[in-house]
């Protein structure tokens, strides 16, 4: 034992057990870049954004693009693809590449507070969990924050950081909120710690800096950025703004949302999130139940703990509350990504100071909450269950009585019945196991008096290590994967099927778009794609204003019927497309050229149909 842990002091080896991780990081995102399907967000982000840097839009101009969020997050990737060419191949390489410098910062943070095996320890947490490479490595915004906020905080946390580091965190804090306006809450954060750390003097300093970056940044977008600010701010606090807002009398009546907020959606998705980022927000639930009771000195470990504290709950509850009011329920999965990585930080800063021993009622609490962690997320396996399984055992399990009695009460379809019953039975077996083992190791510790109170900080340690090692499969991090396209090609076929639109339709013809796979224009230089059609129904309208929405970049069934009868291409998505869509280009005036090949080998809906107007 002694051999080891001599080779284990050696610091080579740590480094190299650190840059093991990275390679690792690096072939996971490599094959997740070439395997995963794109979505409509990824597309919008590329293909405004190549708009944009090629100067065929201006942000927030009229008639445009509808450019829903900051500029820099279009902007980024954008002038990335001018330097490099468009394509899903160059934004999700770029994307790699920060994910790279994600791992790298946080190998520098968790060095300076932990020491080289939290340093490697923290890569590898990145490394082993699919959800978190995934999601950074496709071209969204998540992806693009992770990295500022990592840098962000390598300027900022640590002994007596120089000025320049500390304006230069300000600055990337601005640049983030730039990105996404959802980070806005970053800024002040950050100079309310640096306030309390550094001083008033610092503080107005920085604060000042922060504000004339903000205000630098929105001048090149001005007055039209306001659009955005119109948009996500209350219309209440803000009738200033009412010019460059959509008049209410404008909208016409909006789709039907796809996901609904309900108790139920909030618990399934809140287990999914725990479930896809377990280490990491583990650790920091662990630091939280472990806090010391004593009041400490402040000294700088405990306010980088209270810092990475506040800016992970504000963030998370921020996030869970547009979530789950918004039409997109769903997308907590993807907002976690943004900072989830700060309960990784929080672990590494505050291991040394976690209470060893605990009284009866906060082991209670602490185990509580483990039992709850454990049997929330196995249940959000339930939709992972094989059906062919599922199926299997519920033919065999239909001559027993309490399966049909169970049938009987619970009137919901028995497939999803099994799966949530038998993940539910397993769930509860992991949490006995769990106990199981504590109250061993508790056992064969010579002071068991001690040891019982001290089983908090063993649990913890015991679940995040068997958490790490599961990682890397469906039970946690591998699960729930919506992205995944086996291990086909998805790079490829969208650049075959774009070499096929691109051999059919001429440069400059006008295009009448109805799907969501908008990265495809990636791969047809020089069309025009009616602007407001991008964001597909989340811009569309059943009657309203025609002229006022498409100001606005958004449009209606009047425009649709328009454009569909003067483009020269009509472009329609299987699944996506309408009855009156189809009734008008089978008419004559239209000629149906080949479908596309799939741009996503493992989706019949990745297909698009290909209708051309012939002209008199």
């Amino acid at each position: 034992m002694s051999r080891v842990r001599r080779i284990l002091s050696i610091p080579w080896v740590a480094y190299l057990a650190a840059l093991a991780g990275g390679l690792v990081y690096a072939a996971n995102a490599f094959f997740i870049a070439r395997t995963k399907t794109s979505f409509l967000d990824e597309g919008l982000y590329l293909y405004k954004g190549w708009l944009f840097a090629t100067g065929v839009y201006q942000p927030y101009q009229d008639y445009g693009v509808w450019t829903n969020h900051l500029p820099f997050v279009f902007l980024i990737p954008g002038y990335i693809q001018k330097w490099f060419g468009p394509g899903l191949e160059t934004g999700r390489t770029f994307m790699i590449f920060l994910g790279l410098t994600t791992s790298l910062g946080l190998w520098i943070l968790a060095r300076r507070w932990g020491g080289n095996w939290w340093a490697a320890a923290i890569v590898w947490a990145l490394a082993l969990n699919p959800a978190q490479i995934k999601v950074y490595t496709l071209a969204i915004s998540e992806g693009l924050i992770a990295p500022m906020m990592v840098w962000m905080l390598v300027l900022i946390l640590g002994v007596k950081r120089p000025t320049w580091q500390i304006m230069l965190a300000v600055l990337i804090s601005v640049v983030m909120m730039m990105t996404r306006v959802n980070l806005a809450f970053v800024p002040p954060i950050l100079v309310f710690f640096i306030i309390w750390r550094y001083g008033w003097k610092t503080g107005i300093q920085a604060g000042l800096l922060g504000i004339a970056a903000l205000i630098i940044f929105h001048i090149p977008f001005w007055p039209n950025i306001l659009k955005a600010w119109a948009w996500w701010l209350p219309k209440s606090l803000t009738p200033f703004l009412a010019p460059w807002r959509i008049p209410a009398s404008a909208f016409g009546i909006a789709p039907l949302p796809d996901e609904t907020s309900n108790p139920f959606t909030i618990f399934l998705y809140i287990s999914l999130v725990f479930r896809l980022y377990f280490v990491a927000l583990v650790s920091a639930l662990g630091v939280w139940l472990l806090w010391p009771r004593r009041t400490r000195p402040l000294t700088e470990r405990i306010r980088a703990s209270v810092f990475l504290s506040v800016l992970l709950l504000v963030l998370f509850i921020a996030h869970m509350q547009y979530a789950f009011s918004s039409a997109c329920v769903s997308c907590i999965q993807l907002y976690t990504a943004n900072f989830d990585f700060l309960g990784l930080l929080l672990i590494v800063v505050s291991y040394r100071f976690l209470a060893r021993e605990l009284p009866a009622w906060r082991r209670l609490v602490m185990f509580s909450a483990g039992a709850l962690l454990i049997f929330s997320v196995g249940f959000s396996t339930y939709e992972d269950v094989n059906s062919a399984f599922a199926n299997a055992m519920i033919d065999r399990m239909d001559r027993f009585y309490p399966w049909n009695v169970l049938r009987h009460f619970v009137q919901i379809q028995p497939l999803m019945l099994f799966r949530q019953t038998f993940v539910i039975l397993l769930s509860l077996l992991t949490i006995a196991l769990f106990a199981l083992v504590l109250f061993i190791i508790a056992r064969r510790l010579p002071d068991r008096k001690t040891a019982s109170r001290r089983i908090g900080l063993t649990a913890l340690n015991l679940l995040l290590a068997s958490a790490l090692l599961l990682s890397p499969t469906i039970v946690l991090g591998k699960g729930n994967d919506f992205f995944d396209c086996g291990n086909t090609n998805v790079l490829q076929s969208y650049k075959e099927a774009g070499d096929y639109l691109a051999s059919v339709i001429p440069p400059s013809s006008k295009i009448y778009w109805d799907g969501r796979l908008a990265a495809i224009f990636l791969y047809t230089p020089g069309v025009f794609v009616y602007p407001p059609q991008l964001n597909h129904v989340h811009s569309y309208y059943t009657g309203g204003n025609a002229d006022i929405l498409y100001r606005f970049s958004h449009w209606n069934d009047a425009l649709a019927r328009q454009w569909i009868r003067e483009a020269d291409f009509i472009l329609l998505q299987k699944e996506f497309e309408q009855d009156w869509e189809i009734q008008i280009v089978s008419g004559a005036g239209y000629k149906r050229l080949d479908s596309t090949p799939k741009l996503e080998k493992c989706r019949w809906q990745s297909v698009i149909d290909v209708y051309q107007r012939i002209k008199p």
